[in-house]
């Protein structure tokens, strides 16, 4: 049995500081933890700063062809570009390709004039002037609608809604349908009112229509959003903003994300903010006549021709505020341009060029083969061609 007196008998002073050294030896401790947390977030940082800084200013050396698939590409087929596939259409039909060349969907018609419109995998196509218009989703399933009056103009959102402009003898319309081709909105469009539905955009609850108006001398554009939802209900047509433009006409409208919209006349670009109630956010004079327009997410390219005599043509870069970012002057004759992932890409059947998003050139060069389409990857190094004769992965390295 243990003597009491090997027992120690501790003090209240000793208590009290042996209390003091255990605190002290927590908030070190904390300290030291919080110092290495510190310190290897620290790095992360650094490593990605590094990597996308490295990613920013690389430059491509060589352009290859990873993959290739056996298409036959005929003269009358047109293509559309679309992330990580290919729209290929014709007066007798659409499909949707891989980058393996591996069909997705397909769909047979008979039309003179096909025009196409697509949206985060959602697909529309109708006939130059014709009143049945098709809308396919990404797992192929196709709605048929008939509007019973000639389609002047039509947007498709992700949410498989469809947007159209329709012309009558007197009027005017802008319908909207649901995923199973059922009418939901009806809008009645005259010159004396609302003005000539000129342009539609479309993207969740929310709808962009340019409207042109003629009172005798006197013309101008407006650019309007409805909102279908909650809020909508609460104002007048579910009208929720409106900006007039005199002496200018708006023939595009779109959207570039859920909150974003574009609105391009032949001399000014205007953006808009917000998800369910747009408002004005920019309105940039032009005052050159504009060849083309291009845009992405983020983005939005004019195309000038380059009145400084030293090359053809000049392409500018737009932010969402409105503000230039890039001034980029080139000479070949371009075929199409790719904003994606603050990546630019200029091509034509021969030729292309790769700018970063300061306008610094990370590639120019030639295809193997006369390319007729290309369409963008999740990668900024890969793009998915189509050439007469085969549809090919490429990679920049």
């Amino acid at each position: 049995m243990a003597d009491y007196r090997d027992f120690h008998v501790v003090s209240e002073e000793e208590n009290n500081e042996n209390k003091g050294n255990f605190r002290f030896r927590i908030v070190k401790h904390r300290l030291a933890v919080g110092i290495r947390v510190i310190i290897v977030a620290a790095i992360v940082v650094l490593l990605a700063a590094l990597i996308v800084t490295r990613y920013r200013n690389q430059i491509y050396t060589g352009m290859t062809v990873v993959s290739h698939c056996e298409k036959i590409s005929l003269d009358s087929n047109a293509y559309l570009r679309n992330q990580g596939s290919i729209i290929t259409y014709s007066r007798d039909g659409i499909s949707a390709s891989d980058g393996e060349g591996k069909v997705l969907w397909n769909l047979t018609y008979e039309m003179q004039k096909p025009i196409v419109h697509q949206t985060d995998g959602i697909v529309a196509v109708c006939d130059h002037n014709g009143h049945i218009i098709y809308m396919i989703n990404a797992s192929g399933k196709v709605t048929q609608i008939d509007t019973n009056l000639p389609i002047r103009d039509f947007a498709v959102a992700k949410e498989e809604r469809l947007a159209v402009i329709l012309e009558d003898v007197n009027n005017s319309w802008v319908n909207l349908y649901d995923s199973a081709g059922s009418k939901i909105v009806e809008i009645k469009a005259t010159m004396s009112k609302t003005g000539y539905p000129l342009a539609v955009a479309l993207s969740g609850e929310v709808m962009g229509v340019s409207y042109f108006y003629v009172d005798g001398e006197t013309m101008r554009n407006s650019v309007t959003f409805y909102n279908f939802g909650g809020i909508g209900e609460n104002t007048t047509d579910h009208i929720v903003s409106s900006y007039d433009y005199a002496d200018a006409v708006v023939p595009v409208i779109g959207f570039m994300s859920n909150d974003t919209c574009f609105a391009l006349a032949d001399n000014r670009l205007m953006f808009y903010g917000g998800s369910k109630k747009p408002v004005s956010t920019s309105d940039t004079l032009i005052n050159e006549s504009i060849v083309g327009a291009y845009y992405g997410d983020t983005d939005i390219g004019l195309v000038f021709y380059d009145t400084s005599g030293e090359h053809k043509y000049r392409l500018d870069i737009y932010d969402t505020s409105g503000k230039k970012t890039v001034s980029y002057p080139f000479d070949i004759d371009f075929k199409d341009i790719i904003i994606h992932k603050g990546q630019i890409f200029i091509y034509n059947e021969t030729q292309c060029i790769v700018l970063d998003e300061s306008g610094r050139e990370k590639f120019e060069g030639t295809f193997e083969d006369k390319v007729l389409s290309v369409s963008t990857t999740d990668s900024n190094k890969r793009y998915i061609t189509v050439t007469r004769t085969a549809i090919e992965t490429i990679s920049f390295e």
